[in-house]
């Protein structure tokens, strides 16, 4: 099977925020994302390209979504055996993702790289502005990108490929998180330089993300706490901007 770069992007988005259930009764394929934040990011972009590259070409058909309004979750359900040898084939397992690591070819192919991370940090990634209480009146203008994960390996594979794109990370502490729950390994990406640099050669694809920076080049910060339709309204009117960063 070839793998190119719409694969290698998918399976980015597949590890972040899809799901493989295997059991004697079943094969089941879940992907989604959150119904406000990103089912724009779904429709425009993840939908049509999985289309694409999966189900129009294995079974002539396109993704159902729906919207889960009670738990805030838009996302599709495949029960299919097809599906999810097509993912193995690619190197990704079903069950708990504890121990998942970014397959070779991908690792080795600066190009499938790229495109991998992109997948994955607009699925699991985050990039939000701490206050600068350097100033007078502090705001929120000192940007990172984070990702956070249960497989330790995951984000060693990940600071290795970002190492490789000379884009400078640095190591989060162990988070154990809630009681029982397992512990959370990350890696930030915190100078602006550095930050630009992820934009150009990675970039993001979900507007829940771009907003963000795109209007913390717009106003000097981003206010935190703020919608996507909040910071599209800022983005054409900063104006808009009423004390949210308070």
């Amino acid at each position: 099977m070839k793998i190119d770069g719409d694969l290698a992007e998918i399976l980015g988005i597949h590890i972040g925020d899809g799901c493989i259930s295997v059991n004697d009764r079943y094969s089941e394929y879940y992907l989604g994302g959150d119904l406000t934040e990103e089912k724009e990011y779904h429709d425009t972009w993840v939908g049509p390209l999985f289309n694409k590259k999966i189900m129009i070409p294995l079974f002539n058909k396109e993704v159902a979504y729906k919207e889960h309004p009670k738990v805030g979750v838009y996302g599709f359900y495949i029960f299919n055996k097809e599906l999810v040898r097509f993912f193995n084939k690619l190197g990704i397992k079903s069950g708990s993702k504890i121990n998942v690591r970014i397959p070779n070819y991908i690792v080795d192919d600066e190009e499938l790289s790229k495109r991998f991370l992109r997948g994955l940090y607009d699925t699991d990634g985050t990039i939000y502005f701490n206050k600068n209480y350097s100033v007078k009146k502090p705001i929120h203008n000192r940007p990172k990108i984070k990702l956070d994960s249960v497989s330790k390996g995951l984000i060693d594979d990940v600071t290795e490929l970002l190492n490789n794109l000379k884009i400078n990370s640095r190591s989060r502490k162990v988070f154990q998180g809630k009681k029982n729950k397992n512990p959370a390994y990350g890696v930030i990406i915190d100078t602006v330089k550095d930050i630009d640099l992820f934009l150009k050669v990675i970039g993001f694809k979900n507007s829940k993300h771009y907003t963000k920076w795109k209007l913390f080049k717009k106003l000097g910060f981003c206010p935190p706490y703020t919608s996507l339709k909040q910071r599209k309204e800022m983005l054409f009117d900063k104006n808009l901007y009423n004390g949210l960063n308070s």
